[in-house]
């Protein structure tokens, strides 16, 4: 992988890094509890469990995801970058452009 296609894949890690923490910041003030003294209906107020509840597993997958870019972050300049951790293969870099954090080629991830 030349050092064009790590700077452009590092440019897109940023990115998603920034819109992430600005998701992660929204989810967290949508998955606080339900303040039991608003007047709400007993329908709006299960509505308004099950979204936070929508809200918190959002959020625990935008900070898992968060994880994984940091981690790429730290090894997309290293040699192994981009390559699979099962077979060694180069992973395609379409699919790094998508999911940069993927460790794992196409073919070895649908046989786990």
């Amino acid at each position: 992988m030349d050092q064009s296609i790590k700077d452009e894949i590092s440019a897109i890690i940023e990115t998603e890094i920034i819109n992430l923490q600005r998701n992660i910041t929204v989810l967290e003030e949508k998955s606080q509890p339900v303040v039991p003294d608003i007047s709400l209906g007993r329908l709006t107020r299960q509505e308004a469990r099950q979204e936070q509840e929508l809200s918190k597993k959002l959020l625990e997958d935008a900070r898992s995801r968060l994880k994984r870019l940091n981690f790429a972050k730290s090894k997309v300049a290293s040699a192994g970058y981009g390559y699979c951790e099962l077979c060694d293969e180069a992973i395609d870099i379409e699919r790094l452009k998508i999911m940069p954090e993927s460790t794992f080629c196409l073919e070895c991830l649908n046989q786990k």
